[in-house]
Protein backbone atom coordinates (compact mmCIF):
# COMPACT_ATOMS: atom_id res chain seq x y z
CA UNK A 1 0.00 0.00 0.00
CA UNK A 2 1.74 3.10 -1.04
CA UNK A 3 2.41 5.55 1.56
CA UNK A 4 1.53 9.14 2.09
CA UNK A 5 4.48 11.08 3.27
CA UNK A 6 3.91 12.26 7.56
CA UNK A 7 2.44 15.93 7.82
CA UNK A 8 4.67 18.29 9.62
CA UNK A 9 2.06 19.09 11.75
CA UNK A 10 0.48 16.60 14.22
CA UNK A 11 -3.41 16.38 13.91
CA UNK A 12 -5.59 17.26 17.05
CA UNK A 13 -5.76 14.49 19.91
CA UNK A 14 -8.22 11.98 19.02
CA UNK A 15 -10.54 10.65 21.93
CA UNK A 16 -10.69 6.88 21.91
CA UNK A 17 -13.92 5.51 21.34
CA UNK A 18 -15.25 3.20 23.50
CA UNK A 19 -15.64 -0.41 22.49
CA UNK A 20 -17.59 -2.91 24.41
CA UNK A 21 -17.00 -5.86 22.08
CA UNK A 22 -18.99 -9.15 22.73
CA UNK A 23 -18.22 -11.34 25.90
CA UNK A 24 -14.90 -13.17 24.29
CA UNK A 25 -15.70 -16.48 26.55
CA UNK A 26 -17.46 -19.05 24.40
CA UNK A 27 -15.24 -20.15 21.11
CA UNK A 28 -16.75 -19.35 17.29
CA UNK A 29 -15.48 -21.99 14.81
CA UNK A 30 -15.12 -21.42 11.39
CA UNK A 31 -17.62 -22.13 8.78
CA UNK A 32 -17.53 -23.38 5.49
CA UNK A 33 -18.33 -20.72 2.94
CA UNK A 34 -19.83 -18.41 2.14
CA UNK A 35 -16.78 -16.32 2.76
CA UNK A 36 -17.00 -12.62 2.65
CA UNK A 37 -16.19 -10.92 -0.84
CA UNK A 38 -13.59 -8.52 0.58
CA UNK A 39 -9.73 -8.93 0.42
CA UNK A 40 -8.29 -9.01 4.02
CA UNK A 41 -4.42 -9.57 4.87
CA UNK A 42 -2.63 -11.00 7.64
CA UNK A 43 0.57 -10.27 8.56
CA UNK A 44 3.32 -12.17 10.87
CA UNK A 45 5.88 -9.66 11.71
CA UNK A 46 9.47 -10.31 12.82
CA UNK A 47 11.30 -6.99 13.17
CA UNK A 48 12.69 -3.93 10.47
CA UNK A 49 15.56 -6.18 9.13
CA UNK A 50 13.76 -8.96 8.53
CA UNK A 51 10.48 -9.45 6.21
CA UNK A 52 7.48 -10.13 7.28
CA UNK A 53 5.42 -13.13 6.07
CA UNK A 54 1.97 -11.69 4.23
CA UNK A 55 -1.03 -14.09 3.85
CA UNK A 56 -3.86 -12.56 1.42
CA UNK A 57 -7.13 -13.94 1.79
CA UNK A 58 -10.09 -13.13 -0.43
CA UNK A 59 -13.31 -15.91 -0.84
CA UNK A 60 -11.60 -18.79 1.22
CA UNK A 61 -8.45 -18.28 -0.93
CA UNK A 62 -4.75 -17.65 0.49
CA UNK A 63 -2.03 -16.10 -1.85
CA UNK A 64 1.35 -15.38 0.26
CA UNK A 65 3.74 -12.82 0.02
CA UNK A 66 6.77 -11.44 1.72
CA UNK A 67 6.94 -7.62 2.83
CA UNK A 68 9.82 -5.61 4.88
CA UNK A 69 7.55 -3.08 6.79
CA UNK A 70 9.15 0.65 7.63
CA UNK A 71 7.78 3.47 8.57
CA UNK A 72 7.76 4.89 5.15
CA UNK A 73 6.10 1.43 3.73
CA UNK A 74 4.23 0.37 6.87
CA UNK A 75 2.03 -1.77 4.89
CA UNK A 76 2.54 -4.72 1.84
CA UNK A 77 1.13 -3.83 -1.65
CA UNK A 78 -2.49 -5.65 -2.49
CA UNK A 79 -1.76 -8.61 -5.12
CA UNK A 80 -2.26 -7.48 -8.96
CA UNK A 81 -5.77 -7.35 -9.23
CA UNK A 82 -6.71 -7.31 -5.72
CA UNK A 83 -8.10 -4.15 -4.29
CA UNK A 84 -6.73 -2.78 -1.43
CA UNK A 85 -7.92 -4.47 1.91
CA UNK A 86 -10.87 -3.82 4.21
CA UNK A 87 -9.12 -5.35 7.40
CA UNK A 88 -5.32 -5.59 7.90
CA UNK A 89 -3.89 -7.90 11.02
CA UNK A 90 -0.36 -7.39 12.29
CA UNK A 91 0.36 -9.96 15.12
CA UNK A 92 3.14 -6.83 16.62
CA UNK A 93 2.37 -4.72 19.49
CA UNK A 94 0.89 -1.73 18.26
CA UNK A 95 1.99 0.27 21.21
CA UNK A 96 3.45 0.70 24.50
CA UNK A 97 1.85 0.22 27.90
CA UNK A 98 -0.30 3.65 29.90
CA UNK A 99 1.90 5.57 31.57
CA UNK A 100 3.24 3.79 34.73
CA UNK A 101 2.27 0.23 33.63
CA UNK A 102 4.57 -2.43 32.68
CA UNK A 103 2.15 -4.45 30.30
CA UNK A 104 -0.72 -3.31 28.74
CA UNK A 105 -4.07 -5.29 29.24
CA UNK A 106 -4.40 -6.93 25.53
CA UNK A 107 -1.31 -8.79 26.63
CA UNK A 108 -2.50 -10.06 29.92
CA UNK A 109 -6.06 -11.02 28.77
CA UNK A 110 -4.68 -12.74 25.43
CA UNK A 111 -1.64 -14.44 26.78
CA UNK A 112 1.17 -13.08 24.47
CA UNK A 113 4.99 -13.38 25.26
CA UNK A 114 4.79 -9.84 25.58
CA UNK A 115 3.72 -9.36 29.11
CA UNK A 116 6.27 -6.77 29.89
CA UNK A 117 6.96 -3.96 28.09
CA UNK A 118 9.20 -1.00 28.25
CA UNK A 119 7.60 2.87 29.00
CA UNK A 120 8.79 4.85 26.00
CA UNK A 121 11.35 4.65 22.97
CA UNK A 122 13.97 5.04 24.97
CA UNK A 123 13.67 2.28 27.03
CA UNK A 124 12.54 -0.14 23.92
CA UNK A 125 16.30 0.87 22.43
CA UNK A 126 17.80 -0.54 25.42
CA UNK A 127 15.71 -3.59 25.96
CA UNK A 128 16.41 -6.87 24.83
CA UNK A 129 13.53 -9.42 24.88
CA UNK A 130 11.63 -9.12 21.73
CA UNK A 131 13.37 -6.00 20.92
CA UNK A 132 12.79 -6.45 17.34
CA UNK A 133 9.16 -7.08 17.37
CA UNK A 134 8.46 -4.42 19.22
CA UNK A 135 9.72 -2.20 17.44
CA UNK A 136 8.72 -3.03 14.29
CA UNK A 137 4.84 -3.02 15.94
CA UNK A 138 5.38 0.32 17.65
CA UNK A 139 7.00 1.78 14.59
CA UNK A 140 4.13 0.77 11.95
CA UNK A 141 1.40 1.67 13.68
CA UNK A 142 2.26 5.09 14.51
CA UNK A 143 3.35 5.66 11.31
CA UNK A 144 -0.12 3.96 10.06
CA UNK A 145 -1.36 6.79 12.53
CA UNK A 146 0.43 9.62 11.98
CA UNK A 147 0.09 9.16 8.13
CA UNK A 148 -3.91 9.00 8.18
CA UNK A 149 -4.33 6.56 5.56
CA UNK A 150 -6.29 3.75 7.69
CA UNK A 151 -7.79 3.46 10.55
CA UNK A 152 -6.74 1.74 13.60
CA UNK A 153 -9.10 -0.64 15.66
CA UNK A 154 -10.53 1.52 18.31
CA UNK A 155 -9.69 5.09 16.92
CA UNK A 156 -12.00 6.97 14.97
CA UNK A 157 -12.44 6.59 11.69
CA UNK A 158 -11.03 9.83 10.29
CA UNK A 159 -13.05 10.40 7.36
CA UNK A 160 -14.86 8.26 4.91
CA UNK A 161 -11.64 8.01 2.14
CA UNK A 162 -9.97 5.70 4.85
CA UNK A 163 -11.22 2.09 3.84
CA UNK A 164 -8.66 -0.22 5.42
CA UNK A 165 -8.73 -0.96 8.99
CA UNK A 166 -5.87 -2.12 10.91
CA UNK A 167 -5.61 -4.38 14.38
CA UNK A 168 -3.31 -6.00 16.23
CA UNK A 169 -3.83 -9.87 16.45
CA UNK A 170 -1.72 -12.55 18.04
CA UNK A 171 -2.23 -16.38 16.10
CA UNK A 172 -2.24 -17.74 19.10
CA UNK A 173 -5.63 -16.04 20.83
CA UNK A 174 -7.40 -16.78 17.16
CA UNK A 175 -6.29 -20.52 17.79
CA UNK A 176 -8.20 -20.57 21.07
CA UNK A 177 -11.04 -18.92 19.48
CA UNK A 178 -11.90 -21.24 16.73
CA UNK A 179 -10.52 -24.59 17.67
CA UNK A 180 -10.36 -24.62 21.33
CA UNK A 181 -10.08 -28.57 20.72
CA UNK A 182 -6.49 -27.88 20.21
CA UNK A 183 -4.77 -28.49 23.63
CA UNK A 184 -1.87 -28.20 24.55
CA UNK A 185 -0.90 -26.09 21.53
CA UNK A 186 2.12 -27.76 19.42
CA UNK A 187 5.05 -25.33 20.27
CA UNK A 188 6.07 -24.18 17.19
CA UNK A 189 9.67 -23.58 18.19
CA UNK A 190 10.26 -27.16 20.09
CA UNK A 191 7.77 -28.83 17.64
CA UNK A 192 6.90 -26.72 13.80
CA UNK A 193 5.96 -29.85 12.05
CA UNK A 194 3.36 -30.43 14.19
CA UNK A 195 2.41 -27.15 14.83
CA UNK A 196 1.81 -26.80 11.08
CA UNK A 197 0.19 -29.67 10.11
CA UNK A 198 -2.37 -28.86 13.20
CA UNK A 199 -3.27 -25.70 12.33
CA UNK A 200 -2.90 -26.35 8.53
CA UNK A 201 -5.29 -29.46 9.01
CA UNK A 202 -8.34 -27.18 10.64
CA UNK A 203 -8.14 -24.52 8.20
CA UNK A 204 -8.09 -26.89 5.30
CA UNK A 205 -11.24 -28.46 7.10
CA UNK A 206 -12.98 -24.87 7.28
CA UNK A 207 -12.71 -24.33 3.60
CA UNK A 208 -9.72 -22.33 2.99
CA UNK A 209 -7.57 -23.11 0.03
CA UNK A 210 -3.81 -22.20 -0.48
CA UNK A 211 -2.49 -23.55 -4.38
CA UNK A 212 0.93 -21.89 -3.84
CA UNK A 213 1.60 -24.39 -1.14
CA UNK A 214 1.47 -27.54 -0.77
CA UNK A 215 2.29 -27.61 3.30
CA UNK A 216 2.75 -24.11 4.55
CA UNK A 217 5.90 -22.67 6.91
CA UNK A 218 5.35 -21.79 10.37
CA UNK A 219 5.37 -18.23 10.08
CA UNK A 220 3.17 -18.51 7.06
CA UNK A 221 0.86 -20.22 8.90
CA UNK A 222 0.79 -17.12 11.82
CA UNK A 223 0.10 -15.24 8.57
CA UNK A 224 -2.93 -16.55 7.59
CA UNK A 225 -4.11 -16.89 11.52
CA UNK A 226 -3.34 -13.05 11.32
CA UNK A 227 -5.98 -12.82 8.16
CA UNK A 228 -8.52 -15.21 10.15
CA UNK A 229 -8.55 -12.32 12.34
CA UNK A 230 -9.57 -9.55 9.94
CA UNK A 231 -11.71 -11.75 8.00
CA UNK A 232 -13.61 -11.89 11.18
CA UNK A 233 -13.49 -7.89 11.52
CA UNK A 234 -14.55 -7.44 7.96
CA UNK A 235 -17.35 -10.04 8.56
CA UNK A 236 -18.76 -8.29 11.58
CA UNK A 237 -18.12 -4.55 10.14
CA UNK A 238 -16.28 -3.86 13.68
CA UNK A 239 -15.03 -5.62 16.37
CA UNK A 240 -15.87 -9.70 16.22
CA UNK A 241 -16.62 -10.87 19.67
CA UNK A 242 -12.42 -12.36 20.92
CA UNK A 243 -11.54 -8.76 20.97
CA UNK A 244 -9.30 -8.04 24.51
CA UNK A 245 -7.89 -5.23 25.74
CA UNK A 246 -7.71 -1.56 25.96
CA UNK A 247 -8.76 0.93 22.91
CA UNK A 248 -5.45 2.93 22.04
CA UNK A 249 -4.64 5.80 22.37
CA UNK A 250 -1.98 8.17 20.56
CA UNK A 251 0.72 9.46 23.04
CA UNK A 252 2.21 12.23 21.09
CA UNK A 253 4.94 13.37 23.31
CA UNK A 254 6.40 9.52 23.54
CA UNK A 255 5.27 9.43 19.53
CA UNK A 256 3.79 5.84 20.78
CA UNK A 257 0.23 4.50 20.77
CA UNK A 258 -0.74 3.27 24.62
CA UNK A 259 -2.54 0.23 25.13
CA UNK A 260 -4.42 -1.30 22.01
CA UNK A 261 -6.88 -4.12 21.02
CA UNK A 262 -6.19 -7.38 20.40
CA UNK A 263 -8.60 -9.05 17.64
CA UNK A 264 -9.76 -12.06 17.03
CA UNK A 265 -13.13 -13.93 16.28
Amino acid sequence: MPAAAIPASRPAPLRPVAVAPAPHTDPVRPRRGPFPPSAVCGIDVGSLRTPAYVAWLRQGEFVLDLHLPSAESPLPIPPPGWPAPEWVGLDAPQGLPAPGQTARACDREAGTPTRRLPADRRELAASILYKGLVQAGVEVFWALYEQGLVRIAGLPAGGPDRLTTVCETYPRHVLRRLWPDLRPIPSKRRVPVDYVEAVWARLRDAGYTCPSVVRPTVDQVDAMLCALAAEAGAREGGLPAGTVGEPPAPDYRAEVLREGLIVAP
